[in-house]
């Protein structure tokens, strides 16, 4: 095993066969695509495609320009973990082995003679045979080894084919098998640089699926067609409720409870993250129900605080940014709401459909023993927005009337939060943000009862359970303690009801109790206790602008900093600036110039700071 492992030309005749065959099955896999739909059903911009037009007779032809030595250096590297397995050269030498052996003792017995050879015991004949087979500098035996290896490498080679099962893979398929569309997504469609304060959609398809994705045990088999469901209905007018499902990707058929449970497991904390990320993405779109784009596993990966944990490899981080991106997909959402009273009623029902349409595209080796790319070098997720944000998301349609637009702000820090060693405080960091939105009108907006916000983040079982066992209370307080504290550590401004909430019973405090604190249960006097929970600036300034009577436009408009749009505007064409130049200067395109200049977007504290240097304002 060793001598063939360390001597066989078994890779390279395995690479050289799968080269020839994959670009054979590729080169016909382009002609039918072309005789079917025509020179735009291939992504002519990938590298091995060079198309020629000729303008005197109108017409274009496809050519193909491998580079041969870069393709089988590629297949040559992704087969290097299958031919790594030690069952692979154990299979091979028993398969060439026999031969080598019988092939050494004809050509012994020639060389010394068949009676001279005969007259040696078993002993010697295989010392003989050892020392014969094991010169990995005879050329004879390298000859042997070589003729067998070409036998062998037909066989290996159409069952690697077989295992791909070539006839029904796709064009990119096959360009992954051979390296070829390792060609990327522009710069323009990857970024994903949030601001600090990033604005949010809080509209109550968002806020009902975070919360059906960290509550599994609000789900409910459906009595009609067995179905897992989520329901959440409205406190103030019970005929407006959002139910989820959960489905396979590719279809839109629901999925029975025992096969949506497994999908349901999956949710958690990370999935919660990652739709964060997207909504917040998705207000960056004019139209989100048309609009697509693109973000790499790298990215999500740092902004989600994962490149802090150096227990886990790159490339398994990035799978598992596909395994919650594929959790997502999953996820129905189905609304029946109306908003308003008399002449300001808002409908914003929706057909079932899904929340986020994700595709997922691994970049990396194909891994040989199981066919998929094991170790990605990159992972882009593509999203496009479920229909959902044309009845909540649409400007257009709210001016109209004929849509909602609801939105809030987020923290960025809070995706950092660490739910294995700070679960509380992530809950309530996510639960408050959602809030702030929906609360804005309040008079007292960011006044709570302790025992309200757990019964939101936490399920009742576990507070009934701390009011019953004095070990499991010790703990929610301590948890509570050190989540608030987290919270004021990341900016929330925490203001505790000197009635309600004694100094003693706060957060790390040394203050002494009273002489009858044991009057009332120390679980019950925090739960019932009262606080202010603000998030961080300038998140309430921005908020309050929202209450602020409306001024020329019906509608509400987004909150502005100081800073106008109007004021960028003259800003900008006093200088003689382009919006492009403008954005060139500030590594932002010019579309989002010009969404800065009508209001359509808010300006970020930090890029307030640098517009007044850079335009002299």
């Amino acid at each position: 095993m060793a001598m063939l492992r360390d001597n066989s030309s078994l890779p390279g005749l395995v690479t050289s066969y799968l080269f020839q065959h994959l670009v054979k099955i590729y080169q016909h896999k382009v002609e039918v695509a072309i005789e079917e739909s025509g020179v735009q059903a291939i992504d002519t911009t990938l590298p091995h495609f060079k198309l020629i037009t000729y303008a005197q007779k109108n017409s274009q032809t496809l050519e193909l320009a491998f580079d041969d030595e870069k393709i089988k250096a590629y297949l040559r590297s992704s087969l290097s973990d299958f031919f790594a397995h030690a069952s692979f050269w154990e299979e091979y030498a028993r398969s060439i082995g026999t031969n080598l052996v019988i092939w050494a003792i004809e050509t012994l017995a020639a060389e010394t003679g068949i009676e001279q050879f005969n007259a040696l015991d078993d002993v010697q004949k295989l010392q003989a045979v050892r020392r014969y087979l094991l010169k990995p500098d005879s050329p004879v035996v390298q000859e042997k080894i070589s003729f067998l290896g070409q036998i062998y490498c037909h066989d290996i080679s159409k069952k690697i084919i077989t295992g791909f099962n070539l006839p029904v893979c796709s064009l990119q398929e096959i360009e992954k098998l051979l390296g070829l569309n390792r060609k990327p997504p522009s710069r323009k469609e990857t970024s994903l640089a949030l601001a600090p304060i990033t604005l949010l959609p809080t509209s109550i398809p968002i806020a009902s699926s975070i919360r059906a994705q960290l509550r599994p045990d609000l789900w409910r088999q459906d009595t009609n067609d067995q179905a897992a469901v989520f329901q959440h209905r409205s406190k103030s007018n019970p005929n407006n409720y959002i139910e989820h499902y959960i489905t396979n990707p590719g279809d839109i058929e629901m999925l029975p409870w025992e096969a949506a449970e497994q999908i349901i497991n999956k949710f958690g904390f990370d999935t919660v993250k990652l739709q964060l990320i997207f909504a917040a993405r998705t207000m960056e779109e004019d139209e989100p129900w048309k609009s697509t784009f693109t973000l790499q596993a790298t990215d999500i990966i740092q902004l989600m605080g994962w490149d802090k944990n150096h227990n886990t490899s790159l490339p398994d981080k990035r799978n598992a940014v596909a395994s919650t991106s594929y959790a997502l997909s999953c996820l129905l959402v189905r609304s029946v709401w109306i908003e308003g009273a008399g002449r300001k009623k808002v409908d914003a029902s929706t057909p079932i459909g899904r929340l986020w349409d994700v595709l997922i595209d691994l970049h990396g080796q194909i891994d040989w023993v199981s066919g998929k790319i094991e170790k990605p070098e990159e992972v882009y997720i593509t999203v496009s927005p479920g229909l959902w944000t044309k009845h909540f998301l649409n400007r257009a349609g709210s001016k109209a009337k004929e849509a909602l637009h609801q939105f809030g702000y987020l923290a960025k820090d809070i995706l950092k939060i660490d739910p294995y060693h700070n679960e509380l405080a992530l809950r309530l960091a996510i639960q408050l943000t959602l809030d702030s939105r929906v609360r804005v009108r309040n008079q007292n907006p960011y006044d709570y009862r302790v025992i309200g916000l757990l019964e939101e983040v936490l399920p009742r079982t576990e507070i009934d359970r701390a009011l019953q066992d004095k070990h499991k209370a010790r703990d929610l307080k301590n948890r509570w303690s050190k989540a608030l504290q987290l919270l004021a550590g990341l900016g929330w401004q925490i203001e505790f009801d000197p009635e309600t909430y004694p100094e003693w019973l706060r957060p790390d405090s040394n203050a002494s109790k009273p002489d009858d604190w044991r009057k009332i249960k120390v679980i019950d006097r925090l739960l019932q206790a009262k606080l202010t929970i603000k998030p961080p600036d300038p998140i309430p300034g921005l908020l309050a602008r929202i209450k602020e009577p409306k001024r020329l436009k019906p509608v509400e408009a987004l909150p502005q900093l100081e800073l106008t749009g109007e004021e960028i505007r003259r800003g900008r064409e006093s200088r003689r600036w382009s919006r492009k130049e403008l954005g060139g200067f500030l590594d932002l395109s010019a579309d989002y110039i010009g969404k800065l200049e009508r209001g359509d977007r808010a300006v970020t504290p930090e890029l307030d700071v640098k517009l007044r240097k850079m335009l002299h304002l």
